[in-house]
């Protein structure tokens, strides 16, 4: 009969996950390189800045329904267009199906610039542990309404998990923080 202990079962599930994550990566490479044969995508606008998640319950290492309170500042943003955006942030609460191991969510957020104008952004996300004690989100998605309608948006975080042993207790992990991206580019 074979047993594995908790941090080999974990390291095992860790592996597979990242297979997983990795073979979606260059699937979707794959289909989103045969359009830029013919077009290519023009940045709107690229901002950088810091986020943070709450979790609500605790993130453990079971998989299970958690309310995520998320909120991002873009204190240094670029963009194309007038008025010229320069900051922008926004704060959501999601609901997602998440483990200290990975998983994912979809959202609606709405941006406000330094302008007044608002972008919303309805985007699929994915969580991945890694090996650092960071949280790495992506959501991927499209503007839906507001400044730049029609646009693809890349938002990015890597928050850091100041608590890994946290994973393994019944309160689990409640809050991450750490450095955030949004890219918003249209197809030409």
């Amino acid at each position: 009969m074979w047993t594995l202990a908790v941090p080999e079962l974990l390291s095992a599930a860790r592996r597979s996950f990242a297979g997983v994550v990795v073979a979606m990566s260059v699937a979707v490479g794959v289909v989103a390189a045969a359009p830029m044969a013919q077009a290519a995508d023009v940045e709107l606008l690229s901002c950088v800045g810091s986020g943070a998640n709450t979790y609500q319950p605790g993130v453990t290492a079971q998989p299970r329904v958690v309310a995520i309170g998320s909120s991002a500042d873009y204190g240094s943003c670029v963009s194309s267009g007038s008025p010229a955006i320069t900051s922008g942030g926004y704060a959501i609460t999601a609901n997602g199906l998440v483990s200290c191991l990975g998983g994912g969510v979809s959202i609606t957020v709405t941006i406000t610039w330094n302008t007044g104008e608002t972008t919303t952004v309805a985007a699929v996300g994915l969580l991945v542990l890694r090996p650092a004690n960071e949280v790495v989100v992506v959501y991927q998605g499209t503007v839906t309404a507001g400044r730049f309608t029609g646009a693809s948006v890349v938002m990015t975080a890597a928050l850091l998990n100041a608590t890994p042993a946290q994973c393994f207790t019944p309160e689990g992990v409640t809050g991450t923080s750490g450095p955030a991206n949004i890219t918003i580019t249209q197809l030409v």
